[in-house]
């Protein structure tokens, strides 16, 4: 028995899941059925039970794993301590995120990091997911947050939330004056879009093309509040995360357009290359992110994840 088949059956046994603790660790997830099964054969105790795509704890496991979280939580808040010592409270952080991110999720972060350590300085570079990643890749930033990808093997990839993705309009618009339309609809409406490399554009266009739409692009920009300056002008629609614009859609500017049968959804995450390589301020800031998404704190503003599992 060793501490990496504990930590992987602790967090199998946290999610209920093989393949939610494999995205987690950032391992496949016949690595952490591998950790699991070496534990079981180690101790001589059965631990879980699968059925397909599920699985359980035994009575045994569940008790097992009572100890086995508090022994963990027990290590983090030591990590934390000894991090917390002199000059570890220092450093600099390197910082990529989207431009979306940059305005509901990089503030919150931020605010509650610098609450704690207030010694680190924040290096934030924000830019398309690709260019972000690329930077990454690059170490031209420590970690970035993007769209969530845990295929690209260029790098480890920790998942952090869901966000729904809507079509506006200017509130009394002449474009597009119906609340609810068909996708199809889309055909004829002007559409203002970021420029390539965003994130948020290639699903958008990759999702109506999948249900036959021919996207009318009138308009390209990187800026966000360029677009909706032009959007809330009716000089087209958009689509956008709807929490970046909730103070439009609050102060009437806006208008939600409901598209049947389209739903898109973006799935961001923290990247990074190597955990071995990461500085302390990156640990501390990654160890954050992971206590944010357990306790649901992005949940509580509306200008966070709505966070789920994938």
């Amino acid at each position: 028995m060793n501490l990496n088949q504990l930590r992987y059956f602790n967090t199998a046994a946290k999610f209920r899941s093989i393949t939610k603790a494999a995205a987690d660790l950032c391992v496949s997830p016949a690595a952490v059925t591998l950790q699991i099964k070496n534990l079981e054969e180690n101790t001589g105790v059965r631990l879980i039970v699968r059925s397909g795509n599920t699985m359980r704890l035994t009575d045994a496991g569940s008790k097992v794993h009572e100890r086995v979280r508090s022994i963990f939580e027990q290590l983090e808040n030591l990590e934390a301590f000894i991090m917390n010592i002199g000059e570890n409270k220092d450093g600099i952080l390197r910082l990529g995120c989207s431009e979306t991110a940059n305005i509901y999720v990089i503030p919150m972060l931020i605010k509650a990091f610098k609450s704690i350590y207030p010694g680190i300085k924040l290096v934030v570079d924000r830019g398309p997911s690709k260019d972000m990643l690329e930077r990454l890749l690059n170490n031209k930033n420590e970690l970035v947050i993007a769209q969530y990808d845990p295929n690209d093997k260029r790098m480890k990839m920790r998942y952090m939330g869901r966000k729904d993705i809507v079509l506006v309009a200017a509130k009394n618009s002449r474009l597009s004056p119906k609340d609810i339309i068909s996708a199809h609809e889309l055909n004829e409406i002007p559409l203002i879009v970021p420029t390539n490399g965003s994130a948020s554009r290639e699903i958008i266009i990759s999702r109506l093309k999948e249900v036959g739409v021919t996207p009318k692009i009138v308009m390209e920009s990187s800026s966000i509040p360029f677009i909706k300056d032009f959007t809330c002008a009716d000089e087209g629609v958009t689509f956008f995360c709807r929490d970046v614009v909730l103070k439009e859609l609050a102060a009437g500017l806006l208008k939600e357009v409901r598209v049947l049968d389209f739903t898109p959804t973006i799935e961001y995450g923290v990247a990074y290359l190597k955990r071995s390589n990461l500085s302390q301020a990156a640990l501390t800031f990654l160890r954050m992110i992971k206590e944010f998404v357990e306790k649901g704190e992005f949940e509580k503003s509306d200008a966070g994840l709505n966070v789920k599992s994938p």
